[in-house]
């Protein structure tokens, strides 16, 4: 699974924990959401 987001998102923190404690592995990816080269800042 991949999680993308950004470290200081709420929302990112309390899933990623979630995912630890559920003991699913998942890969973290690092994005801005304000950078539209992304592909997320595009949505």
């Amino acid at each position: 699974m991949k999680l993308v987001g950004s470290y200081t998102s709420p929302f990112v923190r309390k899933l990623s924990i979630l995912l630890l404690e559920k003991g699913i592995t998942f890969e973290f990816i690092n994005e801005l959401p304000y950078n539209a080269d992304n592909g997320v800042g595009a949505i």
